[in-house]
């Protein structure tokens, strides 16, 4: 819905390990740390951790130390996406007297600021609930292939 000043940067390496991607764009065209990264279809990736004078590194969503907030679209139902490592990441934090379920899609809040309101993160994959908590967790599948990651525009 958005349109955003976007700079158009080439995956040239993954560090599986990392939970991250290097670009070819760094501090020359503009980039810097914090800026959020999407696909060319507005999906969020992650944001920029590192910039050099041609390349940056992208935290993916995944990584262990990524959060922020997010929503169910379409609805009141608010949460903290985390980071688990090995490009897995939750939608925690939920109220458990909220329903989710399988298929709702996941998409940035503008309740912290770190991400521009209404970006696609992805969608549930498996809900969890249990007796004992006072929230409800659920697993998020990402709506783009970490293998397929060409190209990400960074938003300015």
């Amino acid at each position: 819905e958005k349109e955003f000043n976007l700079v158009l940067g080439q995956v040239i390496g993954k560090d599986i390990s990392q939970d991250s991607l290097i670009i070819d764009k760094g501090s020359d065209s503009g980039v810097s740390k914090g800026q959020p990264v999407i696909t060319p279809e507005k999906i969020l990736v992650g944001k920029i951790i590192e910039t050099y004078k041609n390349f940056s590194r992208v935290q993916l969503l995944s990584h262990k130390d990524s959060s922020f907030d997010a929503k169910i679209a379409g609805s009141d139902i608010t949460g903290l996406v985390k980071g688990e490592g090995s490009f897995r990441f939750f939608l925690d934090l939920v109220p458990k007297d909220k329903e989710i379920k399988k298929g709702d899609i996941v998409v940035t809040s503008a309740v912290a600021g770190i991400f521009p309101e209404g970006l696609l993160v992805g969608e549930i994959k498996e809900v969890k609930k249990l007796d004992i908590e006072p929230f409800q967790k659920a697993e998020i599948s990402p709506s783009y292939d970490i293998k397929e990651l060409e190209y990400l525009f960074v938003i300015f």
